[in-house]
Protein backbone atom coordinates (compact mmCIF):
# COMPACT_ATOMS: atom_id res chain seq x y z
CA UNK A 1 0.00 0.00 0.00
CA UNK A 2 1.56 3.27 -1.06
CA UNK A 3 2.24 5.92 2.21
CA UNK A 4 -0.30 8.65 1.89
CA UNK A 5 0.81 10.52 5.22
CA UNK A 6 3.98 11.41 6.94
CA UNK A 7 3.12 13.85 9.75
CA UNK A 8 6.20 15.05 11.87
CA UNK A 9 5.00 14.46 15.52
CA UNK A 10 6.42 15.71 18.86
CA UNK A 11 7.51 12.68 20.55
CA UNK A 12 5.24 13.56 23.76
CA UNK A 13 2.77 11.29 25.38
CA UNK A 14 -0.50 12.33 24.13
CA UNK A 15 0.98 13.10 20.80
CA UNK A 16 1.65 9.23 20.90
CA UNK A 17 -1.55 8.32 22.09
CA UNK A 18 -3.06 10.02 19.06
CA UNK A 19 -1.14 8.00 16.81
CA UNK A 20 -2.03 5.01 18.41
CA UNK A 21 -5.96 6.02 18.00
CA UNK A 22 -5.80 5.54 14.47
CA UNK A 23 -8.06 3.14 13.26
CA UNK A 24 -5.77 0.24 11.60
CA UNK A 25 -6.79 1.03 7.86
CA UNK A 26 -5.22 4.68 7.88
CA UNK A 27 -2.13 4.02 10.10
CA UNK A 28 -0.77 1.58 7.60
CA UNK A 29 -1.10 4.56 5.27
CA UNK A 30 0.53 6.79 7.48
CA UNK A 31 4.60 6.77 8.48
CA UNK A 32 4.93 9.51 11.20
CA UNK A 33 8.19 11.41 11.43
CA UNK A 34 8.50 11.07 15.52
CA UNK A 35 10.70 13.79 17.15
CA UNK A 36 12.88 12.95 20.14
CA UNK A 37 12.67 16.35 22.13
CA UNK A 38 15.21 17.93 24.07
CA UNK A 39 14.71 18.34 27.49
CA UNK A 40 14.87 21.11 30.26
CA UNK A 41 17.89 19.92 31.79
CA UNK A 42 20.42 18.62 29.23
CA UNK A 43 21.57 15.61 32.35
CA UNK A 44 17.67 14.74 31.73
CA UNK A 45 18.85 13.49 27.99
CA UNK A 46 19.33 9.30 29.02
CA UNK A 47 16.07 9.42 31.32
CA UNK A 48 13.93 11.09 28.05
CA UNK A 49 15.44 8.79 25.56
CA UNK A 50 14.50 5.39 27.78
CA UNK A 51 11.11 7.17 28.18
CA UNK A 52 10.32 8.28 24.47
CA UNK A 53 11.31 4.53 23.77
CA UNK A 54 8.96 3.31 26.13
CA UNK A 55 6.07 5.58 25.27
CA UNK A 56 6.18 4.09 21.92
CA UNK A 57 5.80 0.75 22.64
CA UNK A 58 2.84 1.54 24.99
CA UNK A 59 1.01 4.15 23.08
CA UNK A 60 1.93 2.33 19.38
CA UNK A 61 3.58 -0.19 19.19
CA UNK A 62 2.36 -1.55 15.64
CA UNK A 63 2.59 1.85 14.06
CA UNK A 64 5.92 2.22 11.81
CA UNK A 65 7.61 5.41 12.08
CA UNK A 66 10.89 7.48 11.12
CA UNK A 67 12.75 8.25 14.35
CA UNK A 68 14.48 11.94 14.69
CA UNK A 69 17.17 11.82 17.22
CA UNK A 70 18.84 14.97 16.59
CA UNK A 71 18.54 16.19 20.35
CA UNK A 72 20.99 13.81 21.46
CA UNK A 73 24.57 15.14 21.75
CA UNK A 74 26.93 13.14 19.37
CA UNK A 75 29.58 12.41 22.02
CA UNK A 76 26.73 11.28 24.61
CA UNK A 77 27.09 7.69 26.31
CA UNK A 78 24.38 5.41 27.13
CA UNK A 79 24.03 3.67 30.14
CA UNK A 80 25.97 0.65 29.00
CA UNK A 81 29.05 2.74 28.31
CA UNK A 82 28.22 3.07 24.21
CA UNK A 83 27.16 5.79 22.40
CA UNK A 84 23.60 6.78 23.76
CA UNK A 85 22.44 7.58 20.18
CA UNK A 86 23.19 3.74 19.23
CA UNK A 87 21.90 2.35 22.66
CA UNK A 88 18.19 3.92 22.16
CA UNK A 89 18.10 2.76 18.14
CA UNK A 90 18.92 -0.60 19.60
CA UNK A 91 16.49 -0.96 22.54
CA UNK A 92 14.06 0.50 19.76
CA UNK A 93 14.62 -2.36 17.51
CA UNK A 94 14.65 -4.69 21.00
CA UNK A 95 11.14 -3.66 21.65
CA UNK A 96 9.80 -4.55 18.38
CA UNK A 97 9.23 -0.87 17.48
CA UNK A 98 9.43 -0.74 13.21
CA UNK A 99 10.89 2.49 12.32
CA UNK A 100 13.45 3.55 10.16
CA UNK A 101 16.24 6.48 11.80
CA UNK A 102 16.56 9.75 10.24
CA UNK A 103 19.57 12.37 9.09
CA UNK A 104 19.37 16.07 7.90
CA UNK A 105 22.15 18.52 6.20
CA UNK A 106 21.45 20.37 9.44
CA UNK A 107 22.33 17.52 11.89
CA UNK A 108 26.04 16.82 12.97
CA UNK A 109 27.96 15.76 9.89
CA UNK A 110 30.09 13.31 12.10
CA UNK A 111 26.48 11.35 12.91
CA UNK A 112 26.01 10.60 9.28
CA UNK A 113 28.25 7.54 9.13
CA UNK A 114 26.99 6.33 12.53
CA UNK A 115 22.82 6.64 11.28
CA UNK A 116 23.62 4.86 8.43
CA UNK A 117 25.19 2.45 10.00
CA UNK A 118 21.81 1.88 11.93
CA UNK A 119 19.89 2.19 8.91
CA UNK A 120 22.07 -1.10 7.41
CA UNK A 121 21.61 -2.96 10.61
CA UNK A 122 18.21 -2.12 11.15
CA UNK A 123 17.39 -3.31 7.43
CA UNK A 124 14.55 -1.10 6.86
CA UNK A 125 15.95 1.96 4.94
CA UNK A 126 16.36 5.83 6.19
CA UNK A 127 14.65 8.93 5.96
CA UNK A 128 16.35 11.82 4.65
CA UNK A 129 14.95 15.04 5.84
CA UNK A 130 15.66 17.84 3.56
CA UNK A 131 14.77 21.92 4.89
CA UNK A 132 13.83 24.78 3.31
CA UNK A 133 17.22 26.46 3.39
CA UNK A 134 18.29 22.64 1.83
CA UNK A 135 16.13 23.80 -0.93
CA UNK A 136 18.13 27.26 -2.00
CA UNK A 137 21.12 25.06 -4.04
CA UNK A 138 19.00 22.46 -5.16
CA UNK A 139 22.33 20.85 -7.21
CA UNK A 140 24.25 21.17 -4.62
CA UNK A 141 22.03 19.24 -2.00
CA UNK A 142 21.43 16.51 -4.32
CA UNK A 143 25.07 15.92 -5.26
CA UNK A 144 26.06 15.72 -1.25
CA UNK A 145 22.77 13.44 -0.70
CA UNK A 146 23.99 11.46 -3.64
CA UNK A 147 27.74 11.38 -2.71
CA UNK A 148 26.57 10.26 1.29
CA UNK A 149 24.72 7.58 0.13
CA UNK A 150 27.12 6.09 -2.41
CA UNK A 151 29.47 5.80 -0.07
CA UNK A 152 27.80 3.96 2.82
CA UNK A 153 26.50 1.83 -0.21
CA UNK A 154 22.93 2.71 0.99
CA UNK A 155 20.16 1.85 -1.80
CA UNK A 156 18.24 4.61 -3.13
CA UNK A 157 14.75 2.72 -3.37
CA UNK A 158 15.27 2.20 0.51
CA UNK A 159 15.40 5.95 1.36
CA UNK A 160 12.29 8.40 1.91
CA UNK A 161 13.25 11.31 1.20
CA UNK A 162 10.99 14.58 3.23
CA UNK A 163 10.83 17.98 2.51
CA UNK A 164 10.32 19.98 5.60
CA UNK A 165 9.13 23.25 4.73
CA UNK A 166 8.06 24.34 8.25
CA UNK A 167 6.08 26.74 9.16
CA UNK A 168 3.97 28.12 6.69
CA UNK A 169 2.08 31.11 8.98
CA UNK A 170 2.02 34.10 7.69
CA UNK A 171 3.69 33.22 3.98
CA UNK A 172 1.66 35.35 1.45
CA UNK A 173 0.74 33.89 -2.31
CA UNK A 174 4.20 34.63 -3.51
CA UNK A 175 5.86 33.09 -0.68
CA UNK A 176 3.57 29.41 -1.21
CA UNK A 177 3.89 29.47 -4.74
CA UNK A 178 8.24 30.18 -4.07
CA UNK A 179 7.90 27.02 -1.96
CA UNK A 180 6.13 24.91 -4.06
CA UNK A 181 8.58 25.59 -6.33
CA UNK A 182 11.28 25.02 -4.72
CA UNK A 183 10.12 21.46 -3.66
CA UNK A 184 9.40 20.77 -7.41
CA UNK A 185 12.28 21.55 -8.55
CA UNK A 186 14.25 19.56 -5.56
CA UNK A 187 12.34 16.56 -6.04
CA UNK A 188 12.83 16.45 -10.22
CA UNK A 189 16.21 16.68 -9.47
CA UNK A 190 16.44 14.15 -6.70
CA UNK A 191 14.38 11.63 -8.97
CA UNK A 192 16.13 12.26 -12.16
CA UNK A 193 19.29 11.30 -10.39
CA UNK A 194 18.18 8.60 -7.91
CA UNK A 195 14.73 6.29 -7.81
CA UNK A 196 13.66 7.15 -4.34
CA UNK A 197 11.37 4.77 -2.26
CA UNK A 198 9.34 7.47 -0.75
CA UNK A 199 9.14 11.62 -1.60
CA UNK A 200 6.75 13.41 0.65
CA UNK A 201 6.22 17.24 1.07
CA UNK A 202 5.36 18.39 4.92
CA UNK A 203 4.61 21.83 6.12
CA UNK A 204 2.38 23.65 8.64
CA UNK A 205 -0.04 26.73 8.93
CA UNK A 206 -0.69 26.06 12.61
CA UNK A 207 -0.58 29.42 14.41
CA UNK A 208 2.01 29.58 17.12
CA UNK A 209 -0.15 31.29 19.54
CA UNK A 210 -4.14 32.18 19.42
CA UNK A 211 -3.58 35.90 20.91
CA UNK A 212 -5.08 36.89 17.21
CA UNK A 213 -8.58 34.92 18.05
CA UNK A 214 -11.09 36.49 20.46
CA UNK A 215 -11.63 35.68 23.75
CA UNK A 216 -14.38 32.84 23.26
CA UNK A 217 -14.13 33.18 20.01
CA UNK A 218 -13.34 31.50 16.83
CA UNK A 219 -11.08 31.69 13.55
CA UNK A 220 -10.55 29.14 10.85
CA UNK A 221 -6.97 29.34 9.57
CA UNK A 222 -6.27 28.40 6.25
CA UNK A 223 -4.54 25.00 5.65
CA UNK A 224 -1.97 26.41 3.32
CA UNK A 225 0.13 23.40 3.61
CA UNK A 226 -3.10 21.18 1.35
CA UNK A 227 -3.29 23.26 -1.67
CA UNK A 228 0.96 23.41 -1.96
CA UNK A 229 1.14 20.06 -1.71
CA UNK A 230 -1.27 18.96 -4.17
CA UNK A 231 0.46 21.92 -6.40
CA UNK A 232 3.51 19.87 -6.64
CA UNK A 233 1.93 16.38 -6.76
CA UNK A 234 0.06 17.86 -10.08
CA UNK A 235 2.90 19.04 -11.44
CA UNK A 236 5.15 15.84 -10.72
CA UNK A 237 2.10 13.21 -11.90
CA UNK A 238 4.52 10.32 -12.53
CA UNK A 239 6.13 10.39 -9.23
CA UNK A 240 3.88 9.91 -6.25
CA UNK A 241 4.40 12.70 -3.40
CA UNK A 242 3.00 12.01 -0.04
CA UNK A 243 1.86 15.19 2.02
CA UNK A 244 2.30 15.62 5.94
CA UNK A 245 2.20 18.32 8.13
CA UNK A 246 2.53 19.06 12.07
CA UNK A 247 -0.74 17.97 13.08
CA UNK A 248 -2.28 20.59 15.25
CA UNK A 249 1.63 21.77 16.95
CA UNK A 250 3.97 24.65 15.60
CA UNK A 251 6.61 23.09 14.14
CA UNK A 252 8.69 24.99 16.50
CA UNK A 253 7.57 23.69 19.52
CA UNK A 254 9.65 23.12 22.54
CA UNK A 255 9.40 21.24 25.28
CA UNK A 256 10.96 23.97 27.26
CA UNK A 257 8.17 26.63 26.33
CA UNK A 258 6.08 27.25 29.51
CA UNK A 259 2.54 27.51 29.42
CA UNK A 260 2.05 30.35 32.13
CA UNK A 261 -0.43 31.71 30.49
CA UNK A 262 -2.36 29.22 28.32
CA UNK A 263 -5.69 29.49 27.31
CA UNK A 264 -8.45 26.49 26.58
CA UNK A 265 -9.02 25.95 23.18
CA UNK A 266 -10.17 23.28 20.69
CA UNK A 267 -8.36 22.79 17.61
CA UNK A 268 -10.53 20.84 14.85
CA UNK A 269 -9.22 20.31 10.92
CA UNK A 270 -11.98 21.08 8.18
CA UNK A 271 -11.45 20.27 4.18
CA UNK A 272 -9.35 23.28 3.93
CA UNK A 273 -9.34 24.85 7.35
CA UNK A 274 -8.19 24.46 11.29
CA UNK A 275 -11.03 25.23 13.26
CA UNK A 276 -9.91 27.20 16.33
CA UNK A 277 -12.51 27.52 19.24
CA UNK A 278 -10.64 30.05 21.86
CA UNK A 279 -11.87 30.44 25.61
CA UNK A 280 -9.86 31.89 28.34
CA UNK A 281 -7.00 31.92 30.14
CA UNK A 282 -6.63 28.58 32.25
CA UNK A 283 -5.89 30.93 35.50
CA UNK A 284 -9.59 32.84 35.47
CA UNK A 285 -12.73 31.99 36.47
CA UNK A 286 -13.48 28.00 36.17
CA UNK A 287 -10.73 26.97 34.82
CA UNK A 288 -9.97 23.57 32.92
CA UNK A 289 -14.13 23.18 33.15
CA UNK A 290 -14.78 25.73 30.51
CA UNK A 291 -13.85 23.05 28.33
CA UNK A 292 -17.17 21.33 28.41
CA UNK A 293 -18.55 24.63 27.57
CA UNK A 294 -15.69 24.85 24.48
CA UNK A 295 -16.99 21.16 23.34
CA UNK A 296 -20.40 22.03 22.79
CA UNK A 297 -19.26 25.16 20.69
CA UNK A 298 -17.11 22.63 18.70
CA UNK A 299 -20.44 19.85 18.84
CA UNK A 300 -22.80 22.53 17.67
CA UNK A 301 -20.62 23.86 14.65
CA UNK A 302 -21.19 22.89 11.15
CA UNK A 303 -17.82 21.13 10.63
CA UNK A 304 -18.18 18.97 13.63
CA UNK A 305 -18.51 15.27 12.00
CA UNK A 306 -20.53 13.46 14.63
CA UNK A 307 -18.77 11.39 17.96
CA UNK A 308 -18.32 8.09 15.80
CA UNK A 309 -15.62 9.92 13.35
CA UNK A 310 -12.99 9.39 15.95
CA UNK A 311 -11.57 9.18 19.49
CA UNK A 312 -11.44 13.10 19.74
CA UNK A 313 -14.87 13.27 18.42
CA UNK A 314 -15.95 11.62 20.71
CA UNK A 315 -14.07 12.46 23.26
CA UNK A 316 -15.81 16.33 22.42
CA UNK A 317 -19.01 14.65 22.37
CA UNK A 318 -18.76 12.96 26.22
CA UNK A 319 -17.46 16.45 27.50
CA UNK A 320 -20.00 18.28 25.83
CA UNK A 321 -22.57 16.00 27.38
CA UNK A 322 -20.62 16.48 30.93
CA UNK A 323 -19.88 12.22 31.01
CA UNK A 324 -15.99 12.59 31.76
CA UNK A 325 -13.75 15.03 32.92
CA UNK A 326 -12.53 18.30 31.20
CA UNK A 327 -9.30 17.66 30.74
CA UNK A 328 -6.25 19.18 30.73
CA UNK A 329 -3.48 20.82 28.33
CA UNK A 330 -2.08 17.33 27.45
CA UNK A 331 -5.62 15.69 27.07
CA UNK A 332 -7.08 18.36 24.25
CA UNK A 333 -3.66 17.52 22.50
CA UNK A 334 -4.11 13.90 22.28
CA UNK A 335 -8.19 14.91 21.31
CA UNK A 336 -7.20 17.57 18.61
CA UNK A 337 -4.74 15.59 17.65
CA UNK A 338 -6.62 12.28 16.67
CA UNK A 339 -9.12 14.03 15.13
CA UNK A 340 -6.49 16.08 13.07
CA UNK A 341 -4.60 12.90 12.08
CA UNK A 342 -7.88 10.67 11.16
CA UNK A 343 -9.49 13.56 9.27
CA UNK A 344 -6.17 13.77 7.27
CA UNK A 345 -5.54 10.73 6.40
CA UNK A 346 -9.02 9.79 5.38
CA UNK A 347 -8.53 12.94 3.22
CA UNK A 348 -5.96 11.68 1.70
CA UNK A 349 -7.53 8.26 0.69
CA UNK A 350 -10.05 9.91 -1.04
CA UNK A 351 -7.95 11.55 -3.09
CA UNK A 352 -5.88 9.14 -3.98
CA UNK A 353 -9.28 7.07 -4.72
CA UNK A 354 -10.47 9.84 -7.28
CA UNK A 355 -6.67 10.29 -8.90
CA UNK A 356 -7.13 6.65 -9.54
CA UNK A 357 -10.66 6.90 -11.26
CA UNK A 358 -9.41 9.78 -13.89
CA UNK A 359 -9.88 12.52 -11.79
CA UNK A 360 -7.59 15.35 -12.58
CA UNK A 361 -5.32 16.95 -10.04
CA UNK A 362 -6.71 20.37 -10.89
CA UNK A 363 -10.50 18.61 -10.34
CA UNK A 364 -8.98 17.28 -6.75
CA UNK A 365 -8.00 20.65 -5.47
CA UNK A 366 -11.25 22.15 -6.55
CA UNK A 367 -13.10 19.82 -3.95
CA UNK A 368 -9.94 19.19 -1.64
CA UNK A 369 -12.33 17.76 0.84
Amino acid sequence: MKTLYTPIIKGKANDLKAIGRMPQNLALRACPLVELLTPDEPNEIAVACHRFGSQLRKYCPAQRVSVDLHAIPPNLAGPDGAPLLEHVFAYLKGIGISFVPVFGFDHEPELWDRVSCVAHQNGRGLTFRITREDLLFPDDTVDELIDRLDSSELDASQVNLLIDLGTLNGLDGADLAQARSESQDFIDLAMTARMFGLVSVVGSSMPKDVTAIPKEGHAGVARSELPLWLGVAQSLSETHVAFGDYGIVHPNFSAKTLATNANAKVRYTGPREHHIFRGYSLREGIGYKQYHQLSQRVREAPVYLGRDFSYGDDYVWRCAELQGSSGNLGTWVEVDMNHHLVFTATQLARIEARIASGMSMTEVEAIAE
